[in-house]
């Protein structure tokens, strides 16, 4: 499996399946300047997220498929339905974010304390995968 390709295809498959990709299906790969191994790539994902190769690269293809490889990985596990904004997960999330801060409820249906914004976050991307959510911190 060439997993360069891969990648690029899982993403021109989401485009195709309608989402919204700023740039498009575009997956961006970058070498860091290097003369000598180890050689490390980062890949650069339509929704802006940002992974690098992990493993010793003793070329730079293969610093590049090492890049591919994590980005694919965690592209498709965002995937799954698990991974998804719902009221459930929200429920979840505000009640251990409670627990952890020794907040009360009326905390999390405030949008002013820190448990309510982060519960307002979370309703205002409902739907999306835990990654797109992510890169709302990045960009």
């Amino acid at each position: 499996v060439n997993v360069v390709e891969a990648l690029q295809e899982f993403w021109q498959m989401k485009q195709s399946r309608g989402a919204d990709l700023k740039n498009g299906a575009l997956v961006v790969y970058e070498m860091v300047p290097s003369n000598s191994p180890p050689y490390v790539c980062y890949v650069t994902l339509p929704g802006g997220s940002c992974f690098g190769s992990f493993q010793f690269c003793p070329t730079k293809a293969e610093a590049r498929r090492s890049a591919a490889k994590i980005a694919l990985m965690n592209s498709v596990f965002n995937e799954h339905p698990s991974r998804r904004i719902t009221d459930e997960f929200i429920e979840k999330s505000v009640s251990e974010a409670l627990a952890s801060f020794n907040g009360n409820r009326e905390e999390a249906d405030n949008p002013n304390t820190g448990i309510g914004a982060f519960r307002f976050m979370l309703e205002s991307n409902k739907g999306k995968s835990m990654l797109e959510f992510q890169v709302l911190f990045i960009i």
